[in-house]
């Protein structure tokens, strides 16, 4: 298995466990992006980078539905 391959299996993992943490009810859906960043963060410890893409995978997927986190995910994109 090539590593760019590895990392789309990690990735499609990581994505199934934050999906069942938010469904559980664990995680809070109501935080800012920087404070559901440093969730991510903890819970999987992954970096910012990553913790970011989950969070935009998650709300492009209609997951993570939140208005904070949707404007601050916009304007985070609109700067890279």
């Amino acid at each position: 298995m090539t590593g760019k391959q590895t990392d789309i299996n990690e990735d499609d993992e990581l994505i199934e466990d934050a999906i069942e943490l938010l469904k559980t009810g664990e995680f809070k859906n109501d935080l800012n992006l920087q404070k559901t960043i440093t969730m991510f963060q903890r819970r999987f410890r992954i970096g910012w980078r990553r913790g970011f893409n989950l969070a935009n995978v998650l709300r492009d997927r209609g997951i993570l539905v939140n208005p904070i986190v949707d404007e601050e995910i916009s304007e985070e994109m609109s700067n890279l």
